[in-house]
């Protein structure tokens, strides 16, 4: 038997809505569709909620908090019940489910949504289409009460990849998978696995804001044909405390390239990973100091004569001194972290490694960024998806020290019209005894134009190149051409 349910809505105060089985099981094919039912379902989990705690959900417009509304309508009758105002916001939509208003935001509700914003959470950039930006909080899909809101974020993102040389990394240009001395050969392929969905929820507690912050996107292990969700952010801050799985304290979301190509260059530190941060203002105006214990990732290339595990016995150890302005951002990162393998039967052997990370941006105007880092330092290359320790021998291994560099801008020829540019290299280093196909060197230049020819739809094209060089000096070129397609959601 199909339950009615009960929905409140400013022109008809409360409704009862009775399921039609014969819309049940549709496909839901459209992006707006797909909108609505995220809506909707948010709409009945608060209905539900309510209904548990015997709480009549309404919207504020018509009733004061603490008034008795009386329902209407056909429908099994009921008790009064008090009213706890919620507002919902739908000016973004272009329909709405029936028995919902639509119409501009009331200057309460823009009131209510701005008591949550913060500069800790809400420092965005003022160029368009970041893709390493969280989604903004105000506008959109938003449920907001006078303690706590959520927002529901994210973008649909369609890539279209012609290969023109033979590279194992299909679904992002990976320099370091450029296959040398393979037979020519060209690849296309489609996919929308960087298409993400996120919650921005906030509540209000003595004296401050609380976040907590959930966003996945499609990169996850495959099975067969379908993409698995895969985790990127789950955190929650509160005051100068954070917790949970975001970016590395060595990372510098602001200096990470805009490119259409998911992997980015090949020396920008692009970790998410689980950690406790603290972070405090320092004396000078937009100068913090940070520090934080975060989750040890380790890669190991292990000697073929040896047998055992990799060990991380050990959290790694991040602090960085950040620099913020208008104009820029500065920030110097450093990391210490130990190595550990055990050889079967063995105790475990660790070893040292660290890094620093200096990175940067600025900008000259609203139209203009530019943007730079400098990494180096021994066994941290696992922050950019290369060994921490190669083998030497059957029976021996090293730690391996790493450099990279990356420079590139960011321009707005108008409004609805942007470039980017950015190279950057990876070195190795030459230690005696390594396989002759490991990693010497690798670089990456991406360029592109990308356009916004409505509000939250963007389109545009990426001609990527890289090249890599083996120990041996035997090395290979790549290049590819990239088109996207995406919408924001509200």
């Amino acid at each position: 038997m199909l339950t009615p349910l009960k929905l409140c809505s400013p022109q008809s105060r409360c409704k009862w809505y009775e399921p039609n089985p014969n819309e049940l099981g549709q496909p839901l094919v459209t992006v707006n569709s797909l909108l609505k039912c995220l809506a909707f379902g948010v709409l009945v989990m608060l209905a539900g909620e309510a209904c548990a705690q015997s709480v009549v959900v309404a919207p504020t417009v018509g009733l004061a908090q603490g008034e008795v509304a009386t329902p209407t309508g056909t429908g099994i009758e009921v008790e009064p019940q008090v009213v706890m105002p919620v507002q919902f916001d739908w000016t973004q939509f272009d329909s709405v489910p029936s028995g919902l208003t639509m119409g501009s935001r009331t200057s309460a509700a823009n009131a209510r949504i701005d008591s949550f914003m913060d500069q800790r959470f809400d420092a965005r950039s003022s160029l368009r289409n970041n893709f390493t930006d969280f989604p903004g909080f105000e506008g959109g899909l938003t449920v907001v009460s006078e303690s706590a809101a959520l927002k529901i974020g994210g973008f649909v993102k369609a890539d279209l990849i012609a290969d023109f040389d033979p590279i194992s990394s299909t679904d992002t240009f990976d320099t370091g998978t450029i296959e040398i001395g393979s037979a020519d050969r060209r690849n296309a392929r489609f996919h929308a696995r960087q298409t993400r969905l996120s919650f921005d929820t906030r509540w209000k507690t003595s004296g401050d804001i609380a976040r907590a912050f959930i966003e996945v996107d499609f990169f996850g292990d495959r099975t067969g044909s379908n993409d698995a969700l895969r985790l990127r952010h789950a955190y929650g801050r509160l005051g100068n405390l954070t917790v949970g799985q975001t970016w590395t304290s060595f990372t510098d979301p602001s200096a990470v390239p805009q490119t259409l190509d998911f992997e980015g260059a090949v020396s920008n530190v692009n970790r998410r990973q689980g950690l406790v941060r603290y972070q405090t203002p320092l004396a000078i105006d937009g100068l913090s100091l940070a520090a934080s214990i975060e989750n040890p990732r380790v890669l190991i290339e292990i000697p073929a004569g040896v047998q055992g595990s990799v060990r991380t016995e050990t959290p790694d150890f991040v602090s960085r001194v950040r620099f913020e302005r208008d104009w820029g951002e500065f920030q110097i990162a450093g990391v210490l972290r130990e190595l550990g393998f055990q050889p079967v039967g063995q105790p475990v052997v660790t070893g040292t490694a660290w890094g620093f990370n200096f990175t940067g941006s600025a900008r000259s105007s609203d139209r203009f960024k530019a943007y730079y880092q400098i990494t180096f330092g021994e066994g941290v290359g696992s922050y950019r998806g290369s060994p921490d320790v190669v083998a030497t021998s059957k029976t021996t291994a090293e730690i391996l020290p790493v450099f990279g560099w990356m420079v590139g801008f960011k321009y707005s020829w108008l409004p609805s019209l942007t470039s980017n540019v950015t190279y950057s290299e990876l070195h190795a280093d030459t230690i005696a005894g390594q396989a002759a196909d490991n990693l010497l060197e690798t670089s990456y230049f991406a360029v592109n134009l990308i356009q916004n020819p409505y509000d939250r739809v963007f389109w545009g094209a990426e001609y990527l190149h890289g090249f890599r060089q083996n120990q041996s000096l035997a090395s290979a070129t790549a290049t590819r051409l990239q088109f996207s397609c995406g919408f924001y959601l509200p």
